[in-house]
């Protein structure tokens, strides 16, 4: 029988290498797993009628699930005929192609069109974030730093990709606001702080007798452009995304709210508040424009560690932070951080990784553009590779979880679906997507993509008949013979 989702969903490489008897190891000591037939409490909401589960106390913690090792393979001919349903139904059309593969054995159990590319919306972040986390692993930190050049009379500050920074002192990881809006730990936003950095230039300033200085801000490893061409001016102007500077407050928001004004130069606002905090410690500041660094370090702050960002990536859906991850892997990987060439970059990547590219397209890392095309497919074969290798295997973990977290907190409230599956959305003018892992009711995983390209205006209709597909692969006993 299977329970409600109680940890976040992290497969190692030994974990898939069989079809059957993959009865696996909890690596966290937490039983029995990510499945559990355990009663749950009823909750004391009256409007819910299915039983509650709660969210993931740690996305992406590294605690090896226990399925059930007698849980059946499911009939691809039952799992198809729910995919060409969803093609069928008057809400979605023709237009609508699905991937549904196993994840233990990798079997295809429903084929829609799933090789043929689509607009994907956000469901891109998926791969952007897979990319990222194969190269430079979970624990890879960027690095904001200040220099002192003493002839120049100069503090830089350096872009080093941190676009979350904090204003004044960083969180260093408790980070209740980030937890209360998304549903879950997740302490990126705001984990390092200009405060932070500030104190360390300020003292090393003093210690050399230095009471005024210069501010300057260097972004030449980000060369731009910084709003993307491809993205919309709305999303600017809207507050759904700011311009990409490799370094920010607060992913460059006027307030805190979700979609605030933004920034036009992140950067060079993250250089003003840095002035500020100099000041604010005894040194005398002048602004001065963009230039490239020189002199020694004078200080330096770490982010949060990069599975961290990527889960807030995906549960927020931020559309400025997956393109500034793009950029980051183009630093780190040498080459130049311009938009195609760091999409390019997630490709070769994902290829690296063993899942197979034909048809894919990228312009944007986050999903805005119009002109990228993902065959479903590729997001299915993707998250399985993800889950067989080790620099990756958390992102299952990363993804919100249905009807609890993120961008899905409000789907699937009450649903076969709920607490059982983990998913990223997607949505663009005539765009509906959806992909992730969902466990069947015979305690199976499958990985299932479905995306809708040519919907009319508005939202309801096709993302309510995905998420009815995504229900029925939840309840399917769907055992092959």
């Amino acid at each position: 029988m299977r329970g409600r989702l109680i940890v976040a969903i992290v497969l190692p490489a030994v974990a898939v290498a069989g079809l059957g008897g993959y009865a696996w190891a909890d690596a966290a000591d937490v039983v029995p797993g990510w499945i559990t037939t355990a009663e749950p409490e009823l909750a004391p909401a009256p409007f819910l009628s299915a039983e509650p589960v709660e969210p993931s106390p740690a996305p992406g913690t590294v605690i090896a699930p226990l399925f059930d090792d007698e849980a059946p393979p499911q009939d691809p001919a039952a799992i198809q005929a729910l995919a060409e349903a969803l093609r069928a139904d008057a809400r979605t059309g023709a237009s609508t192609n699905v991937s549904v593969i196993d994840l233990i054995s990798g079997d295809v159990l429903a084929d829609v069109d799933a090789s043929d590319g689509q607009v994907p919306a956000s469901t891109t972040k998926l791969l952007t974030g897979i990319a990222v986390l194969w190269v430079l692993g979970p624990d890879f930190r960027t690095e904001t730093t200040a220099t002192y050049d003493a002839a120049r009379g100069e503090v830089t500050l350096v872009a080093g990709g941190d676009m979350l920074l904090a204003a004044d002192a960083g969180t260093g990881g408790d980070n209740p606001h980030t937890s209360q809006l998304w549903g879950g730990s997740l302490p990126a936003v705001g984990y390092a702080g200009l405060g932070d950095l500030a104190d360390q230039v300020a003292a090393a300033l003093a210690s050399q007798g230095v009471t005024s200085v210069r501010v300057s801000v260097d972004t030449h490893e980000f060369p731009g452009p910084l709003y993307p061409v491809e993205w919309p001016a709305y999303a600017l102007a809207n507050g759904w995304a700011a311009p990409v500077s490799g370094l920010a407050v607060n992913v460059g928001k006027a307030t805190d709210d979700e979609y605030a004004p933004r920034a036009s130069d992140p950067a060079a606002t993250a250089a003003d508040i840095f002035a500020q905090r100099l000041n604010e410690r005894g040194i005398a500041t002048t602004r001065a424009g963009a230039s490239e660094a020189t002199g020694e370090v004078a200080g330096r702050v770490e982010s949060a560690p990069l599975a961290d960002v990527v889960a807030y990536m995906l549960h927020a859906s931020d559309n400025t932070i997956a393109e500034n991850l793009t950029r980051v892997l183009a630093v780190q990987r040498g080459v130049e951080a311009t938009p195609s060439v760091a999409t390019n970059l997630v490709v070769a990547q994902l290829n690296d990784m063993g899942v197979d590219v034909s048809g894919l397209q990228l312009y944007d890392g986050a999903g805005f553009s119009t002109r990228n095309q993902i065959p479903p497919i590729v997001l299915t074969e993707a998250l399985r590779e993800a889950s067989l290798h080790a620099p990756t295997q958390g992102v299952l973990g990363l993804l919100a979880e249905a009807g609890l977290t993120g961008t899905l907190d409000d789907r699937f409230v009450g649903t076969p679906a709920a607490g059982v599956m983990r998913g990223k959305t997607g949505s663009l003018t005539g765009v509906t997507s959806l992909a992730g892992i969902v466990i069947t009711s015979d305690g199976r995983p499958l990985l299932f993509a479905a995306l809708a390209d040519g919907m009319p205006y508005g939202q309801n209709e096709p993302r309510t008949a995905i998420d009815e597909f995504v229900d029925a692969l939840a309840e399917c006993g769907c055992a092959a013979d």
